[in-house]
């Protein structure tokens, strides 16, 4: 006997691939949490895919491209342009499951500092930081 409509926190696993219809039916039943991995996945890879197709003739090497033999390419090999390509597309996906579980815009954005969901924050570097250090280190 609970007050809740739905007193169960359902989840939706293997969401990826569903239908509109099935996924409507599933958050009508109680689900509130869908797992999308799969879907998140490919379209990460998606985004990098559209974009090395888009920029392949600035990819072939470090310099020389369609504007001219001796043009730099870095900005279009550099990680950070299209991994954030990846991203981007990757954050389109999500925001159309958001869509799809009718929670879009159900949250005020928070203004306050982020901070780690699990522990506390980390007083040293990152290990990632460290890595990038000692491969420099050692060029």
């Amino acid at each position: 006997d609970s007050s809740l409509t739905h007193p169960l926190f359902l989840v939706m696993h293997g969401g990826s691939g569903s239908t509109d219809e099935e996924i409507q039916t599933a958050v009508k039943a109680g689900v509130v949490k869908m797992n999308i991995d799969t879907d998140t996945q490919w379209s990460y890879w998606d985004g990098l895919r559209g974009f090395e197709k888009e920029k392949r003739d600035y990819l072939q090497g470090q310099i020389g491209n369609p504007t001219g033999a001796d043009k730099p390419n870095k900005k279009f090999y550099d990680p950070r342009v299209w991994v954030r390509k990846a991203e981007e597309a990757m954050v389109v996906r999500v925001m159309t499951s958001c869509e799809k579980l009718n929670s879009a815009g159900t949250y005020e954005p928070s203004n306050e500092p982020g901070s780690p969901q699990l522990g506390q924050p980390l007083k040293t570097p990152s290990p990632v930081v460290l890595m990038a250090a000692g491969a420099l280190a050692g060029s």
